[in-house]
C-alpha cells in the first residue's frame, strides 16, 4: 500500500510503475484525504484491505489508514520524510 500527499494521479502513475496496483484493472481507484474525512472508522476499515493507494493524504488519515490495517489484522510498517509523518510512523507497527 502507498499513503502519499502526491496528487492522485501522480500516485496512480507511480503505483503502476512500482507494481502496487494492476495497469489493467479498470476499477483501481486512489481514496484521496477528503473522501476518507468524510467516512467513519468502520467505512475506512471496510475499503482498507481492498485499496492500494491513499492519495493527498493527511497526517490524520496516515494515522486513520493504518489503524483500520492494524483493525483487520494486518502488520503495518510506515516511512516518511517529514515531522508530519511521526504519528503514523509511531502507531504502525514498524
Amino acid at each position: 500500500k502507498m499513503i502519499t500527499g502526491d496528487h492522485p494521479e501522480t500516485a496512480m502513475a507511480i503505483g503502476k510503475m512500482l507494481g502496487i496496483i494492476d495497469p489493467a484493472a479498470a476499477h483501481a481507484k486512489a481514496y484521496t484525504g477528503p473522501e476518507l474525512d468524510a467516512m467513519s472508522d468502520e467505512q475506512i476499515e471496510g475499503i482498507v484491505l481492498d485499496c492500494n493507494i491513499f492519495a493527498r493524504a493527511s497526517p490524520e488519515n496516515k494515522i486513520a489508514i493504518v489503524k483500520a490495517l492494524k483493525a483487520k489484522g494486518e502488520i503495518t510498517s510506515m516511512t516518511g520524510d517529514g515531522v508530519n509523518d511521526a504519528p503514523a510512523l509511531k502507531a504502525a507497527n514498524i
